[in-house]
């Protein structure tokens, strides 16, 4: 009996999901958004639903003066505990807009298989500093690129391999 309720609500709330998934479509299909959700869409792993995430969450780009000020914003920045001589870097804390963070972590992820140059600089980061902290980083570089986005209104261009070889033989000279 009890599992039989469960599924019930499961049924529920997955109707409900698709009704909710259905109304933010529309949404992104009318005149104030259309235009600016087209060009989040050619950023590689922002769907409909990612964009206007971050289109209702963050709805005037303008505020931010510059791409730094959008990803400490949204805490994609690490916290610096700094003495004297010496500076550390800790974790990202728990502050900001949690959902557009969230957001902007789940399309690097999707950003990082389709994008070459974005997967070589997770690649590296991830040498360096481990994974979870290399996506934070791509995650922020995304967020500073939907700005540019936005704000010149231009599509997202995929890094190229040409652009890959050039940074490598510019970092081993």
């Amino acid at each position: 009996m009890s599992f039989q309720s469960l599924i019930e609500v499961y049924e529920y709330l997955s109707a409900q999901l698709v009704k909710m998934n259905k109304k933010v479509i529309e949404l992104s299909r009318s005149e104030k958004y259309l235009d600016k959700v087209r060009l989040l869409r050619s950023v590689t792993g922002i769907g409909i639903l990612i964009a206007m995430e971050i289109l209702v969450e963050l709805p005037e780009m303008e505020r931010f003066k510059s791409g730094e000020k959008l990803a400490s914003y949204l805490w994609l920045t690490p916290s610096e505990y700094s003495t004297g001589q010496y500076v550390r870097q800790g974790r990202i804390t728990r502050c900001g807009n949690k959902r557009v963070r969230t957001c902007a972590v789940e399309g690097s992820w999707i950003l990082i298989t389709k994008d070459p140059l974005m997967r070589f600089k997770y690649l590296q980061l991830k040498a360096l500093k481990g994974a979870k902290r290399a996506i934070i980083a791509i995650a922020r570089m995304l967020m500073i690129r939907v700005r540019r986005i936005l704000l010149y209104r231009e599509p997202y261009r995929v890094g190229t391999p040409r652009v890959i070889r050039q940074r490598l033989v510019a970092s081993t000279a």
